[in-house]
């Protein structure tokens, strides 16, 4: 064989491998936000390998690897930086949606309407649960991966440019993903500084039934120590206290001061402001909404016979006392019953008059949308975003009298409202923060941290609890929850980091406003009108954002 022939076979074989390396890797990865809905099985987005982000300080940098493959197909990935040592990869799990969220609460099957304002119809599986890797590889199940890209706060050491390459193979081709991300000087406070009051209510037989714990012994200590370790991660400050710490033991109504203050100290270490104490008080036998008396929790005794309101009287000299001995006067917050109403108002407020005798300085809190009839009874708002939204002159005169206003949802409200169902746009999550600094109303609550019906990662829509549901009468997806249980501890989700950043930006919103409150308004007035009134688009959210960042 002369030399030309050796030369042609060269070449040949070297077109035939390339072509066969293409043949076999027909992958395409790309970068993207995370507040971009993303699916399993199809999405229509462009694959882009680069992305710029901004961020003040004390704040993570976080990004979305999308990947179309086969399935089967093992990709490994690779981190190259000059100046950021410690990177992060997860890969997001996806739930299912078997039904879409209501027109204006519940699912669709309530009232029997199409809700329009949805990511897609369903049913179908969206990207949702956080799941830190231990390795850099992972093996594909469906049409499309996700991976998880973060970078913790403290990697940044100084307001600057970072540069950040990730480099993705599947055994046969290779693509750089290439980050840019902006420290701006702007910065997060630290959780225990932050302005924003933000609770889930926290289900502890949950997280017990899910890891196989036994309440109080050393294990569980541990597990509610990462709990609570999430939960700060996500700006959560505040945590409801258990319900059992208060009980009745040998005919006494008992605080169980040792347990509660040790329950108490593993929020405080991660910066945890606010402690609400449980409800004292039930509407009535089977949740009896059209029962003018509460019921006492302890000994389901009527408010208004003589052993009720002993049952008030002993638990709050007990909270007072309690309260004072630990220094937690100006972080307890008092609950009477969940979501007075107007026909129960009259009890809720002498149940408000005996605990302020008692107590003159305790915070009283509720969720509510009755309004008038409960004036002079509650310290601390807290009525849904639609009820405050139709309501605000009401709402303007409690804080002109000293009192405080946060908001709240839970299954309602559906169509166009701002909530956190798994088939509404993730940005949604982050304009709570933008409607706080808007409207002066400095948090948010919701019912579901972690209230499991069903296996979240199995079911997302469930049957109303309450014993008076009627059959149509469903919890919309996701409404349960918003973390995870994992293996080892709890798994954060898109949904709660993107409520995060939506505090985040309550905070540097509220730094503007004391600068300069006519560009404060003007930068709110670029994306959010009101709650049902807001841009979805991601890219203007970033422009103004970043705009945000730089007039700090």
């Amino acid at each position: 064989m002369n030399i030309n022939n050796i030369k042609s076979l060269f070449f040949l074989t070297i077109i035939i491998l390339v072509n066969t390396s293409n043949l076999f890797s027909q992958y395409k990865a790309g970068i993207i936000s995370t507040l971009q809905a993303t699916y399993p099985d199809k999405n229509n987005l462009k694959f882009n390998n680069t992305f710029s982000y901004d961020i003040p300080q004390n704040s993570d940098f976080e990004a979305l690897i999308l990947i179309r493959s086969e399935h089967n197909k093992t990709f490994t990935f690779n981190s190259i930086s000059k100046n950021l040592t410690n990177i992060n990869y997860s890969i997001i799990k996806a739930v299912p949606v078997e039904e879409n969220t209501g027109v204006d609460s519940r699912t669709e099957q309530f009232l029997g309407q199409i809700n329009h304002n949805v990511i897609r119809r369903a049913p179908f599986e969206v990207f949702e649960v956080i799941q830190p890797l231990t390795i850099n590889k992972i093996i594909t199940t469906s049409n499309f991966s996700l991976l998880r890209i973060s970078v913790k706060s403290n990697e940044f050491k100084s307001p600057g440019s970072y540069k950040l390459n990730v480099i993705l193979n599947d055994g046969f081709k290779t693509e750089q993903l290439k980050f840019k991300i902006k420290v701006h000087d702007a910065s997060i406070p630290r959780l225990e500084e932050s302005k924003f009051f933000y609770t889930n209510w926290f289900n502890l037989s949950k997280m017990e039934e899910m890891h196989n714990l036994l309440r109080w012994n050393k294990e569980w200590f541990t597990m509610l120590d990462k709990y609570a370790k999430l939960m700060a991660e996500g700006r959560q400050n505040c945590i409801i206290i258990p319900h059992e710490l208060i009980s009745v033991k040998s005919n006494k109504i008992s605080l169980d001061e040792e347990k509660m203050i040790s329950f108490i100290n593993v929020f405080k270490k991660y910066g945890f402001k606010y402690f609400e104490s449980p409800h004292l008080l039930n509407r009535g036998a089977n949740d009896d909404w059209g029962n003018p008396e509460l019921k006492t929790k302890l000994r389901k005794r009527g408010y208004y016979s003589e052993e009720g309101k002993k049952e008030i009287d002993t638990i709050i000299r007990k909270i007072k006392s309690f309260t004072k001995k630990y220094k937690l006067e100006n972080q307890w917050l008092q609950h009477i019953a969940d979501e007075p109403t107007d026909v129960n108002a009259q009890c809720y407020k002498d149940v408000s008059k005996q605990i302020k005798s008692i107590y003159p300085k305790i915070t009283i809190m509720e969720a509510t949308n009755a309004k008038e009839s409960l004036t002079g009874s509650i310290d601390l708002w807290c009525p849904l975003i639609n009820d405050f939204q139709e309501n605000q002159d009401f709402f303007k005169k409690r804080v002109k009298e000293g009192e405080k206003i946060l908001v709240y949802t839970c299954l309602v409200p559906g169509g166009k409202w701002l909530n956190r169902t798994l088939d509404m746009e993730r940005i949604r999550q982050v304009y709570f923060g933008w409607a706080g600094s808007k409207y002066n109303t400095f948090g948010y609550l919701h019912w579901g941290l972690n209230q499991y019906k069903a296996n979240p990662f199995k079911q997302s829509v469930v049957k109303h609890p309450s014993p008076q549901a009627s059959s149509n009468n469903y919890l919309p997806a996701g409404d349960t929850h918003v973390i995870y249980p994992g293996k080892d501890g709890p798994l954060s989700s898109l949904r709660f980091e993107a409520h995060r950043q939506g505090i985040e930006d309550y905070e540097l919103l509220e730094k503007l406003k004391l600068k300069n409150s006519n560009k404060h308004k003007r930068l709110i007035k670029k994306l959010f009108l009101n709650y049902t009134n807001y841009s979805l688009s991601i890219n203007k959210y970033q422009r103004i954002r970043k705009k945000l960042l730089k007039s700090i």
